[in-house]
């Protein structure tokens, strides 16, 4: 009977020789129109040279403009409609983490690994931290801070804002008023360590890579990284500042964020996408010494893009209650196994059909079957439980929120079809956006159009409550 297993052990091994390795590449944040390869001016010579090796995708489409529902698509290969793990109406991301740990649907990570793949994951994401959700069924999974911080570090630095202030700078104060100047210098100490780093524009790619390079893994292997560098914050001056209030305060007029300071996040996006570009050529390079970069299938993406106030309706720092491009559209390069090339249909890239390439590449089905005609995009409400928010005091209480939610961070859905773009508001059913090429457009003279992208969503909606027109 050993004997038996033995043989089999090597029979399945022997039949998996040809089979391709799978790096799944997150840049977190990361939006298409920056990269040079989609027209943008950032300098990404690692990102440029490997994309001659891959297939650049036109029309990328995210499901989700946050990290959770988006990353769930992604594993799943459902809209976050589907799998429902993603934000509530008025209780934001509330219940999202008990969501994606309850979920019981299968993943690209329970598939692979009946195929006998070592599934590995790396995240600089608090978001997607070990045991959470999908991520608890890889073989092993490595979270890394994007402040470099150990975990006591982390507690520590989180009991210190809850007893002494919001940020960094009114903990420091507090600190220093009352005396305690022991627990000053450990506070010191730990952000001196991050500023070493060149936080912020470094956030634990350097680790990733160098914990990758540094090991050695079962073939063949399906790993998953998220790299964080473009994640806000990417500028010193947001270094003292909660995201959250930034947004709220900044959209809600109540403490605009200066356009010289938009101006130096802007640079600091790029300059935080230098340094992932950076440790994604060392990646690329690692591969390529180690004989596994011509057999590995590698999809380089991101989860959602980032607003960076331009000029709409509510002008926007951040990502997740909104579905504007600079959100949604993202990047998608795919090196096939081999470095083959494959004819690219028209239409639009939805991350939802990442499973599905994935498997196919597996079987040695080398097609587009990412693109189709049509591509949808949705948002369930705020990205944050505003009420926790102000019982916690992050937020002051004396502003209308929900007014805000009414006003702003109602549910949408979008679709894209043939050029057109159709964002409609889930509650009154108006329209938020109808573009032609990224130009808006007056419905009456493209009522048919309006009308199929209408019933485009009607299909897509399926039976969840949300108005259209």
């Amino acid at each position: 009977m050993e004997r038996i297993t033995i043989l089999l052990s090597m029979l399945k091994v022997i039949c998996m020789k040809d089979t391709p390795n799978i790096l799944l590449i997150i840049v977190d944040t990361l939006r298409k129109d920056v990269l040079a390869k989609y027209n943008g001016t950032a300098v990404t010579p690692c990102i440029d040279n490997f994309s001659k090796d891959a297939v650049i995708f036109k029309n990328p489409v995210s499901p989700s403009p946050w990290t959770v529902p988006s990353h769930m698509s992604i594993f799943t290969g459902l809209y976050a409609g589907k799998h429902n793990v993603h934000e509530d109406f008025y209780y934001g991301d509330k219940n999202t983490l008990d969501k994606m740990y309850k979920y019981r649907g299968k993943t690209i990570v329970d598939d692979l690994k009946g195929r006998g793949y070592n599934t590995v994951g790396f995240s600089a994401n608090p978001w997607l931290s070990p045991n959470i959700g999908f991520i608890k069924n890889f073989n092993s999974f490595t979270f890394y801070s994007p402040e470099y911080l150990s975990a006591d570090e982390i507690a520590m630095v989180n009991d210190y804002r809850k007893k002494y202030g919001k940020n960094r700078k009114k903990t420091a104060i507090n600190l220093m008023l009352k005396g305690n100047i022991k627990e000053l210098k450990k506070y010191y100490n730990i952000y001196k360590k991050i500023m070493n780093k060149d936080h912020p524009y470094r956030k634990g790619a350097d680790l990733i890579v160098n914990s990758i390079m540094d090991s050695s893994y079962r073939e063949p292997f399906f790993m998953f990284i998220n790299f964080m560098e473009v994640h806000d914050p990417v500028s010193k001056w947001e270094l003292n500042k909660d995201s959250r209030v930034l947004t709220y305060m900044d959209i809600l007029k109540k403490k605009t964020i200066p356009e010289k300071i938009i101006d130096e996040i802007r640079m600091g996006y790029k300059k935080s996408l230098n340094a992932v570009d950076l440790e994604f050529g060392k990646l690329m390079n690692f591969l390529k010494n180690t004989n596994k970069y011509e057999n590995t299938l590698i999809i380089l993406t991101s989860d959602h893009g980032q607003a960076l106030k331009e000029p709409y309706r509510f002008p926007y720092y951040g990502h997740g209650n909104f579905l504007y491009n600079e959100i949604i559209e993202v990047p998608l390069i795919i090196k096939f196994p081999e470095n083959r090339k494959i004819e690219q249909k028209e239409g639009y890239q939805s991350l939802t059909g990442i499973p599905d390439i994935i498997k196919n590449a597996v079987e040695k089905n080398f097609e587009d079957t990412l693109t189709n005609d049509v591509s949808f995009s949705e948002s369930f409400g705020p990205v944050h439980d505003i009420d926790a928010l102000i019982k916690n005091r992050v937020l002051p209480e004396e502003l209308d929120y929900k007014e805000l939610i009414r006003e702003m961070f109602y549910p949408k859905k979008a679709v894209y079809k043939k050029n057109y773009k159709l964002v409609i508001n889930g509650i009154d059913g108006n329209v938020d956006e109808f573009t032609f090429k990224n130009n808006r457009i007056d419905i009456k003279n493209h009522k048919e159009i309006f009308d199929d992208l209408v019933n485009e969503l009607y299909n897509f909606r399926g039976n969840e409550r949300f108005q259209l027109p």
